[in-house]
């Protein structure tokens, strides 16, 4: 099944199968009380109650709980281009800024961790509720948590733009540029033009700090786009969709979406407009694992 936008669990407690994983959207993870280190990549943090998982996704990551004790967390996973869309873009600070820089990060809230708890309790009411307008409360209380967020990532941000190596510096420039001309026939002499960086280094050095070629972090975004769309716009048809997230050709498009969600977009945009367009009937999962 594909996912949501947006994917919620509140406060699970069951214990998860240990097994590395990733994905390509991103993830807030909250964690409110037991014993649990979390591998990310090549770091392993032993977690608090109240500390806050970023996740760029991409980067296999792993729970490892104490099973003798209860362990709870809360976990939203979502689609950037959601949220930009859900929000007018011009007129809001960098939401994303902190999963784009940090990509993987543990934040304490502290002070703020009241705050935080009770932002996830209220967007779990709104899951819970039958009201007509429960899906637009539910993201707009999402998109507080984001500036909390933001706000508590605001001294780790400062470090990371003066630590970042000369590697992650040139893999975040592709990353932009790909944000900024997915829907282009983007190829990798554009970006060494662009970047006038060799394409052969920046292959490499994409490579090395993603995990991802720069054309399979491409396709991802303009499916990620397509998905999008589907949503939002149902009366486009397939190949309009394709063409407006990058694709010359509609066998391309289909082709490099079923290898990345599992089915043909006919099927995904047949499936979308069953949910209800835009605003999908059930937008929310509680997640019973992870």
């Amino acid at each position: 099944m594909a996912m949501k936008p947006v994917e919620f669990g509140y406060r699970s407690d069951n214990y998860p199968q240990m097994t590395f994983h990733s994905h390509p959207y991103y993830e807030i993870y909250y964690f409110h009380g037991g014993r649990c280190n979390y591998v990310i990549g090549p770091n392993v943090y032993s977690l608090q109650p109240g500390d806050l998982l970023l996740m760029h996704g991409m980067t296999l990551h792993t729970p490892n709980p104490d099973m003798r004790v209860p362990y709870v967390r809360s976990i939203i996973h979502f689609y950037p281009e959601f949220v930009h869309e859900f929000m007018n873009r011009k007129y809001t600070v960098p939401l994303m800024k902190p999963f784009e820089e940090l990509r993987n990060a543990r934040i304490p809230t502290g002070a703020r961790k009241a705050e935080v708890e009770t932002l996830l309790e209220r967007m779990a009411e709104t899951y819970r509720s039958d009201d007509e307008h429960a899906y637009e409360r539910f993201m707009l209380r999402f998109v507080d948590l984001l500036y909390v967020v933001r706000e508590l990532c605001e001294r780790e941000l400062e470090e990371s733009d003066a630590q970042r190596s000369e590697r992650e510096r040139h893999a975040q420039r592709v990353i932009e540029l790909i944000e900024a001309r997915y829907a282009e026939d983007l190829t990798m002499e554009d970006v060494e033009r662009e970047l006038h960086v060799s394409r052969h280094y920046l292959a490499r050095v994409f490579k090395a700090v993603t995990g991802w070629t720069v054309f399979q972090f491409l396709y991802q975004r303009r499916i990620n786009q397509a998905k999008t769309l589907f949503l939002f716009e149902p009366s486009l048809s397939v190949s309009e969709v394709g063409r407006r997230v990058g694709f010359k050709h509609l066998p391309h498009f289909s082709r490099v979406f079923k290898q990345i969600e599992g089915c043909a977009p006919e099927q995904y945009r047949k499936r979308s407009s069953a949910a209800g367009g835009a605003i999908p009937e059930s937008p929310f999962l509680v997640r019973s694992h992870h």
